[in-house]
């Protein structure tokens, strides 16, 4: 038996929404991102400007953003070979991205010299690889600027967001399960879901949201009644 996740009711996404709107641009992006993908933390604190790509309104999901004592934060590959994805992003979305490629440059050129053109950061197997600074979502003081920033700050920031709004405490992946709700019970099919979220298989989908899914069996029923019986019953009484 699966354990059971969290995810937030319509209303309380709503809530979080609202008060993004007077979140800094960083942070407000960077749930924006949570909320509308379904995207693993590492996932979205891994992104990367090449991986961006505005004609087709997508990103490419193939890096993912970790942290060990051993290796310090550490990029590896996607979780499994298929959450190496593209995901199609909303208007809205694309706009808030260059909005913020906009700020990511200004702050670029405000570092100057301090900025870290070039960065060195351990793969998976802790070997320190030098590469230019992409990462969207930057250290933007001290002696890293340009470095990608801890992905645990994240959960930290949420942390203090959701007590200063008198929010439900939120959890980083709660976002994940909300939006497989969100999908599910809007009648997108098990498949596509598991596709867009990066799954294995459809097997572990249907595994971890088993009980959201139990939630659809409600709309089969009226699907049943308004198809099947209902319009019949309506074409006889004609």
């Amino acid at each position: 038996m699966p354990n059971e996740v969290n995810y937030f009711e319509p209303e309380e996404l709503e809530r979080i929404r609202d008060c993004l709107n007077h979140a800094p641009l960083k942070w407000k992006i960077i749930t924006h991102l949570l909320i509308v993908t379904g995207c693993r933390r590492g996932e979205i604190m891994g992104l990367k400007w090449s991986a961006v790509d505005f004609d087709s309104n997508s990103i490419h999901i193939n890096n993912n953003l970790l942290y060990s004592k051993e290796f310090g934060i550490y990029e590896d590959s996607t979780k499994t070979a298929d959450s190496d994805r593209s995901v199609k992003l909303a208007d809205e979305t694309m706009e808030l991205l260059a909005e913020y490629r906009t700020y990511w440059l200004d702050l670029r050129r405000e570092a100057g010299s301090e900025w870290n053109s070039f960065i060195e950061i351990a793969d998976g197997k802790g070997i320190k690889r030098r590469q230019r600074a992409d990462f969207l979502f930057v250290k933007d003081n001290g002696s890293d600027i340009g470095y990608p920033m801890h992905p645990d700050s994240i959960t930290d920031w949420l942390d203090k967001f959701s007590e200063k709004n008198n929010l439900p405490h939120i959890n980083p992946h709660a976002f994940r399960h909300t939006l497989a709700s969100v999908l599910c019970l809007n009648g997108i099919d098990i498949t596509t879901i598991s596709k867009w979220l990066g799954h294995k298989n459809v097997t572990t989908t249907m595994n971890i949201y088993e009980h959201i899914l139990d939630k659809g069996k409600d709309q089969v029923v009226d699907c049943v009644a308004d198809v099947i019986l209902r319009k019949k019953n309506a074409a006889a009484s004609g």
